[in-house]
């Protein structure tokens, strides 16, 4: 199945964005306003004064799930991100490779060739 990878916008203020089983469910004033299943979901774009539960960041992040906070003027406020997956000796490497001219240029001359 393809991975449609969304992002939700949350522009009413004052919504309150919590998690129940495994959707987000957004609440105004205590009541339910919308329920979306998050596994459609890549990120999750609040404007405004919104909260989130604990519980919503925590699945989020572990699904690699960003949410954003911006302001209602769209003025960037935090980011809510999972970890960075990564091989830390590779990368090292490529950054050593990089510094010396005989091996990049090897390297170049790969793509080049094919």
């Amino acid at each position: 199945m393809k991975k449609l990878l969304n992002t939700l916008f949350v522009t009413q203020p004052d919504v309150y964005l919590s998690l129940d089983g495994d959707n987000i469910v957004l609440l105004k004033e205590q009541e339910k306003v919308n329920r979306i299943p998050l596994h459609n979901l890549e990120s999750i774009v609040a404007f405004g004064y919104t909260g989130a539960s604990p519980a919503l960041m925590r699945y989020c992040a572990e699904r690699n799930i960003a949410i954003v906070f911006l302001s209602m003027s769209g003025k960037f406020l935090a980011r809510v991100v999972g970890e960075s997956r990564g091989n830390v000796i590779l990368r090292k490497k490529q950054y050593l490779v990089s510094e010396s001219e005989l091996l990049s240029a090897q390297i170049a001359r790969n793509f080049i060739v094919g």
